[in-house]
């Protein structure tokens, strides 16, 4: 039995003997079963099943796939991977629908395509060949049916390699291999098959092989200092968390963990993999060394002691981050603070892509599991790796809500969210949160350097140097000399033009740019060309075809360690600064640009359908998100960092505006990169390329807010580009006819995008920012047009703007402008009215969603009160010197005003206080706040 594989089983009827000994069933990797007895939910295997584990019941016709959506779509509507799916191949006698059993013939004619369907899909979009075996157990009369599925997986699967059968009798044998033999020769069958061995031996045999003891269930801590079982049926209904039990791993067989096992195990961790529960286990045990505690171990549990032990008032949620530069082991510190805490607190680690309602509703139910009193239970420690800040608020918020609705008292300690995220600077989000956050970083305290140093010398009694890698370059403290020198000595007789150093190359990339990133190992088995065909391949058959140089620098990812989301195998670079080095030198030779553009052309790799969605997902991240100093970045960039790099090679711009259209076609034409082009060229001033590049987007999301806003910035730095290079002298009106309408063009474009609907993730459409600085910019051209920029040419500007007057000399050149060019001072106020209420009532901060897209200047996103309160009063400037219907005022009417207020108008006086920055409460505030800070 390999626990590196799942399985699909294929079954009849079982007879009340055989489900007694189905025991081995319940401690493999099921990812579904086949099940062609209607019987089976309400007295055959499913039933039974049921007992050990949680499960997802099917019909064929789920697995259509009809409407044709996404396979990471498809896997998340049926949850493909939480739990075994339980597909009824002969319907269910106990369903009330359409779904009844049926005869042979009946079957043949309505389902035998369902079922070809759902073995294809299973074979050619879920899992990949030689990550799953086939188990057919043949435990009554066979029939047809059962007979056409062997043929179907065996016509998929390319042969019968992966496949096994299971018959207790002769008779159901031989009947079995005189119909399969039609597809699989005699001789074959025999190789695969276990006949006349009782169903009771099977399970008994397989038994001594599994990895884990049979054991009923797994043990969690109790309020009143006991235990508790936890049964695998429930544990298994709030599959969003990875529960961490008081027990974990005692029902390991350590009987059959051989050195060479555990020696694997340690390894792997030390390589650079994501510590195991594993790991810990057998360090508690001393069957491997102990693994090194950090300073921010200790750190950290003194946090959480204070939190749950302390005299500080409690509170219902409580949080601790952990934040740490990317590789520098913050992830394992998590894992360890679980470990030592799991028989105190009840501990989860939160799986990733799990809605946050979900996470919540499992949280609640872990915490109240076995417990009386809802206000006298243990609190739960939940670990959140690399969550995004909206996520975490969202989740909070979901937790809170739910301790409200249960009447739990608000001084009793709930829940405790250990966050644990990458960022670039550590220290600085640790300096500003000093009471619930700890730093990791990769520089050694001196007592850490002891600790590496003496662990080093253990560790390279039983390994290679090589092969520990991440921990030799950790007790390093990652000196840039000691990697480059590594890295170097690494790549120094290497084939620059061989596949493998090819796939290295887009390994890198992907790892230098992107956290946490990978490839499967079916998409690099699919560009290396190895014929998955011709041999049964597994990882270590990939293995084999990799140079010395890229097997001590891969690290193999597995499904089952919550390494790979993808739930089949991939690889990456043992650690980012690494990877990073590694693509440093490897372009010395080869570019980035043209790394990034090999990648793009391998259509091999881009079209590959296993985990083709997260690969693309990898590749847009690359192109689109920009660095961000909220996400613990140095600084902010204005485009992806890969994108900025490929500015500065030879050929600048334009062969970064190449890669993007490069991007943009590989990625089946997706509408955000050719956003993030428009925005690259209008950046460096090529509009007309900008503007078509902007409405390609605009005609695959016609109703995007961020696409529609990307085309007004087009038109507004166009407007601002002609605005700044006009010649000023005696302008008039024909002179600025093509500069007005390229204004107006963007003002559309922004309204446009200002009445799409809102995204949950976006409180403002920043368009109205976009429509206010056009507009300002532009009511300041036509003040200076020579009609309006005379003696008395602001009240002929204001009757124009404000009444239905139109002077003679603009009627014909701005014959098409004159409506909205009427409605700007009130299109203007609105916008700012938007804007001030906005931020009266939400945070300034944006979500990373509209980090990504948006197109706001730095002081719209990073002081928009200031910005507000600024442009409010230029906006007021233009319009406060208005009497009725705009007939001439006084020069000194500022101060008349000012003395006599009685003379002004109510228009005059809202303008007037606009002008001094009093127009909405946001920009009062604004004020107050500027004045207060002046006077400390």
């Amino acid at each position: 039995m390999d626990d590196s594989l799942f399985y699909i089983i294929v079954t009849n009827k079982l007879k009340q003997e055989h489900l007694e000994n189905i025991n081995f069933l319940t401690h493999m990797n099921i990812f579904c079963v086949f099940d062609f007895d209607p019987d089976s939910k309400t007295s055959g295997l499913c039933e039974k099943y049921k007992e050990h584990h949680a499960t997802n019941l099917h019909f064929l016709h789920d697995y259509a796939n009809d409407s044709g959506v996404k396979t990471t779509d498809f896997i998340n509507r049926l949850k493909l991977f939480d739990k075994p799916s339980w597909i009824f191949c002969n319907g269910r006698s106990d369903y009330l629908g359409d779904e009844k059993p049926c005869d042979e013939k009946t079957w043949m004619k309505t389902k035998k395509k369902l079922l070809k369907r759902a073995v294809s899909v299973i074979c050619n979009d879920i899992l990949p060949k030689g990550s799953f075996v086939v188990v057919f157990l043949l435990m009554s009369q066979v029939e047809q049916p059962i007979v056409d599925t062997f043929h179907e997986f065996y016509a998929e699967m390319n042969g019968h390699e992966d496949l096994a059968i299971i018959s207790e009798s002769k008779e159901n044998y031989k009947k079995w291999s005189s119909l399969a033999q039609v597809s699989c020769s005699m001789a074959a069958l025999k190789e695969i098959s276990i006949v006349e061995m009782p169903l009771s031996h099977v399970d008994a045999t397989i038994q001594t092989i599994q990895p884990t003891v049979s054991r009923p269930t797994r043990r969690l801590p109790v309020f009143n200092k006991g235990l508790c079982f936890l049964k695998p049926v429930e544990e298994d209904e709030i599959n969003s968390l990875d529960i961490v039990s008081a027990d974990q791993c005692d029902n390991t067989k350590v009987e059959i963990m051989d050195r060479d096992k555990i020696n694997t195990i340690e390894k792997y961790f030390y390589q650079g993999g994501k510590i195991d529960w594993m790991n810990l286990w057998l360090a508690d045990k001393n069957l491997c060394g102990e693994v090194i505690k950090r300073d921010a171990y200790k750190e950290t549990n003194e946090i959480l002691e204070n939190i749950v032990q302390g005299s500080r008032v409690k509170r219902p949620i409580e949080t601790v981050n952990i934040c740490h530069h990317p590789g520098s082991g913050g992830s394992t510190v998590a894992r360890q603070i679980l470990w030592s805490w799991r028989t105190k607190l009840r501990c989860a680690v939160v799986k990733q892509s799990k809605e946050f309602t979900t996470v919540c509703e499992h949280a609640v139910r872990l915490r109240e599991y076995e417990e009386k009193d809802k206000n006298s239970c243990l609190p739960v420690l939940l670990l959140l790796e690399d969550c995004n800040g909206d996520y975490l608020d969202d989740l909070r918020r979901e937790i809170g809500n739910a301790i409200a609705t249960k009447k739990i008292s608000s001084s009793v300690l709930c829940f405790i969210l250990l966050i644990c995220k990458m960022s670039h600077d550590p220290e600085r989000m640790c300096r500003a949160l000093p009471s619930q956050t700890v730093a990791v970083t990769h520089k050694l305290t001196d007592g850490e350097k002891t600790l590496f140093s003496r662990k080093l010398e253990k560790l390279k009694l039983d390994f290679k140097p090589d092969f520990i890698l991440t921990f030799v370059l950790m007790s390093e403290g990652f000196k840039p000399s000691y990697i480059e020198g590594f890295v170097k000595n690494l790549l120094d007789k290497i084939d620059h033009s061989s596949l493998i150093t090819r796939l290295m190359r887009f390994v890198a990339l992907l790892n230098c740019y992107i956290h946490d990133s990978y490839i499967s190992v079916s998409h690099c088995e699919a560009s290396l060309g190895i014929d998955m065909q011709m041999d049964k391949i597994r990882y270590h058959a990939f293995l084999d075809c990799l140079s010395e140089q890229a097997r001590l620098v891969f690290i193999h990812l597995s499904p089952f360690k919550g390494e790979s989301p993808l739930h089949i195998s991939s690889i990456r670079i043992i650690h980012p600064l690494v990877a990073k080095e590694i693509l440093k030198q490897l372009s010395t030779t080869l570019p980035q640009s043209m790394i990034a553009m090999d990648l793009l052309q391998d259509k091999v790799l881009m079209n590959h359908r296993f985990g083709k969605d997260e690969f693309w997902k990898f590749i847009q991240v690359l192109f689109i998100r920009r660095n961000k100093k909220s996400r613990g970045a140095p600084k902010d960039s204005s485009f992806s960092p890969l994108i900025e790099h490929v500015s500065t090679e030879t050929g600048g711009i334009q062969t970064a505006v190449d890669l993007l259209k490069a991007a943009y076609t590989s990625l089946g034409k997706y509408p955000f990169v050719a956003q993030q082009l428009a925005r690259l060229l209008y950046t460096n001033t090529r509009f007309e390329e900008a503007l078509r590049w902007a409405k390609e987007a605009k005609e695959i999301l016609p109703y995007d807010t961020f696409v529609l806003d990307t085309l007004g910035q087009v038109y507004k730095r166009w407007f601002y580009h002609m605005h700044d290079t006009l010649d000023k002298q005696e302008l008039v009106p024909e002179k600025v006819t093509d500069i007005i309408d390229t204004a107006l063009k963007g003002i559309s474009a922004f309204r446009a995008s200002e009445k799409t609907p809102l995204k949950k993730t976006v409180s403002l459409n920043s368009s109205y920012y976009g429509e206010v600085d056009v507009g300002c910019r532009l009511l300041q051209l036509i003040s200076s047009v020579d009609v309006f920029s005379t003696k008395g040419g602001n009240s002929e500007l204001m009757k124009y703007l404000l009444t239905d007057y139109i002077p003679q000399a603009v009627t014909n050149p701005w014959r098409n402008f004159h409506s909205q060019l009427k409605g700007m001072q009130k299109s203007i106020y609105h916008a700012l009215e938007c804007i001030s209420e906005d931020l009266s009532y939400f945070q300034t901060d944006i979500s990373d969603e509209e980090e990504e897209l948006d197109t706001r200047e730095p002081e719209q996103v990073h002081n928009p009160r200031k910005w507000l309160t600024r442009t409010s009063a230029v906006y007021a400037g233009f319009f406060c010197n208005v009497s009725d219907l705009g007939n001439p005022m006084p020069d000194n009417i500022d101060a008349e005003i000012a003395t006599n207020p009685e003379i002004a108008n109510p228009f005059q006086r809202q303008m007037k206080i606009y002008k001094l920055g009093g127009g909405n409460v946001t920009s009062i505030l604004s004020l107050l706040y500027d004045q207060k800070t002046e006077i400390c």
